[in-house]
């Protein structure tokens, strides 16, 4: 009887055990969602703004960038773009940089739709999300596209749309409000959609 009992308690230690770590286990995954909950409010906070807040009509904010190629016709000054000269035009933003590949697979695309729209009104913006604007000069003797290539060069216009992933395509219509957010690489049957909604 007394073995019988020397075996029960190491079994009932172990179940204790067991049933200790799965609540701490639970404890610790709840833990774990708390903080991602949290993580677009964080995140907000570093970019200065709000998570979401550029719904789809609302107004776009104006954003400047120095122009690295391609400046658009009746800008004031041809080695910026400010966005809110662009007002009466339908703007297509792309948020990019060299190295994203996903970026590079858009960017054959965007040319594609800038030079088939371009008597249209419509104005495609790559602006780059690289450090250092040589990449892109690097990068702009190798791939020739034909819409406008501005750098970011402080990250004002990315933190201003909210971006947190590249590709990040926007779409406005001629007032400058917000008509349409994409993430990843958008194909040309899909913008050719996005632009007769918005016209």
């Amino acid at each position: 009887m007394g073995t019988l009992l020397a075996f029960e308690r190491p079994r009932a230690r172990t179940a204790a055990l067991t049933l200790r770590e799965r609540v701490q286990a639970a404890l610790q995954v709840l833990a774990v969602l708390a903080v991602l909950a949290l993580v677009p409010r964080l995140v907000a906070r570093a970019s200065g703004g709000s998570a979401g807040t550029l719904a789809q009509g609302s107004t776009a904010p104006n954003i400047g960038a120095a122009v690295l190629a391609n400046a658009p016709v009746g800008q004031p000054d041809a080695t910026r773009i400010d966005l809110a000269s662009l007002r009466g035009r339908i703007v297509v933003l792309d948020f990019w940089a060299t190295w994203c590949g996903p970026c590079n697979v858009t960017s054959p695309i965007l040319d594609a739709f800038a030079k088939a729209h371009a008597a249209d009104g419509v104005v495609v913006v790559g602006i780059s999300q690289d450090n250092d604007p040589e990449d892109v000069a690097s990068w702009l003797g190798r791939h020739k596209v034909s819409y406008v290539v501005a750098h970011d060069s402080d990250g004002t216009a990315g933190r201003a749309f909210s971006v947190s992933n590249l590709p990040t395509l926007v779409m406005l219509d001629r007032e400058g409000n917000i008509r349409a957010r994409r993430v990843g690489v958008t194909q040309r049957g899909e913008l050719e959609r996005l632009l007769a909604a918005v016209r």
